[in-house]
């Protein structure tokens, strides 16, 4: 008994014997295997980070790259190979007020008689709004007319305690400016956007602003129900991750003048189109089911798009267009694809291959200042081509320059590295 006890110990030792050397032949392997799959999680944990960056990027007001300039160019091909066509939504009456005005004795900062001052004409606007209230049967109405304290003029009560009755109205509310009555607040919400230093135009719609809501945003909220939530660095509408800011594909623009090529009216002038003809006009017709748009559209309230000159009120709308399209939700196909791009990118960069090892002009600069400037513009390049994808396919737009910056300051952080390895070896 004592004897076979002796022996299994002796087989049990020699099998472990055997293990130890089979395991120390296999140790290179598998340090080996280690280091890769540290490499491949440290890229996956890499590439989750420069997702996280373009998430927050995109959610900036405004971007810090040079994106408009390259959407022009995406939008002349775009509309070379698929021209859109100028025609009026059959669901919008727009309106311009930009040739009914008034004039207000207006006063200087020391509250001297300084002339008289060119508003919109608010006996005019009032006419129509109360032609809208008693028929109450229009969609909703974006009022993009500002009312500031200050501008008085005597049609001014009725006019606001109108507005404040009517039901699916919005105005425009701006931070630098004060409202000419607080009864006007309940249908306010803000119509600003920022500019950065190298763009002092439109460029990017913020829908949600330190938790206030913009015009576009306040309409679809009021037609949908829509619920904004927000938890860190991430913002939710219906319990879905989406967007606070975005790089508007402009469904609509009316381009120049009240008529299309074909004759079609774009809008109509409040005065001379709308209140000259009220006999002649079937305004519960006119107004049914329609989103009304009321601004000016044709002189003042002009901003620089992409896309070309645009009013204020035009901007506003196409916002609440991409928001009724579910363009502010993140789309996680598309997140899905970055996130392979950043992997692979990521990756190749982990294991020293690069660009410059098949060019051959290129595999000879050593100067860091240089290959940090050729990545970029291989990283840039690049970025574009992935950006010009998802613009022609869905029509969105992600930053573009601080990402591809990102990745070549990364690239030479880990070119310095390893010559730092090399020295010590």
């Amino acid at each position: 008994m004592i004897y076979k006890v002796l022996r299994n110990i002796k087989n049990w030792y020699r099998q472990c014997c055997r293990m130890v050397c089979c395991m120390k032949n296999r140790i290179p392997d598998i340090l080996l295997w280690l280091n890769r799959t540290k490499l491949v999680i440290f890229a996956l944990l890499h590439a989750l980070w420069v997702l996280l960056l373009c998430h927050i990027l995109s959610d900036k007001a405004y971007t810090l790259g040079d994106e408009e300039q390259f959407v022009q160019h995406l939008n002349f091909v775009k509309e070379y190979f698929s021209p859109s066509e100028d025609v009026a939504p059959d669901d919008l009456l727009a309106v311009n007020v930009a040739y009914d005005k008034q004039l207000i004795p207006w006063a200087d900062e020391y509250g001297l008689p300084a002339g008289e001052l060119a508003v919109t004409n608010r006996q005019k606007l009032l006419q129509f709004l109360q032609i809208a209230k008693a028929a109450d049967n229009y969609n909703y109405i974006m009022l993009d007319v500002s009312f500031e304290s200050g501008i008085e003029t005597p049609t001014d009560s009725i006019l606001f305690a109108t507005i404040a009755e009517m039901e699916r109205v919005v105005l425009p509310l701006h931070h630098d400016a004060n409202i000419a009555d607080s009864i006007l607040l309940p249908k306010m919400a803000y119509a600003d956007y920022s500019t950065s230093v190298n763009e002092g135009n439109f460029v990017k719609y913020p829908f949600i602003t330190d938790n206030q809501s913009s015009m576009a945003w306040k309409m679809y909220a009021d037609k949908t129900g829509a619920d904004y939530s927000k938890w860190g660095l991430f913002s939710f509408c219906n319990g879905s991750l989406c967007r606070r800011c975005l790089f508007l594909n402009f469904i609509v623009n009316p381009g120049e003048g009240a008529y299309t090529p074909d004759g079609e009216k774009l809008y109509y002038n409040l005065g001379a189109d709308l209140l000259s003809e009220v006999d002649n006009i079937d305004y519960t017709d006119l107004l049914r089911n329609k989103i009304v748009l009321i601004g000016d559209l044709s002189e003042n309230d002009i901003h620089d798009t992409y896309v070309g000159p645009m009013s204020g009120a035009y901007i506003n709308y196409n916002a609440y267009l991409a928001l009724i399209n579910g363009k502010h939700y993140v789309n996680l196909w598309s997140m899905a694809i970055l996130f392979v791009i950043y992997f692979l990118i990521t990756l190749f960069l982990l294991k020293r291959i690069s660009f410059f090892d098949y060019m051959p002009l290129l595999s000879r600069v050593k100067s860091r200042t240089w290959r940090f400037v050729f990545s970029w513009c291989g990283f840039s390049a690049l970025l574009s081509i992935v950006c010009a994808m998802f613009y022609f396919i869905e029509g969105t737009i992600y930053d573009i320059l601080l990402i591809s910056t990102y990745f070549s300051i990364f690239n030479s952080i880990l070119e310095f590295y390893h010559s730092l390895k090399t020295r010590e070896s």
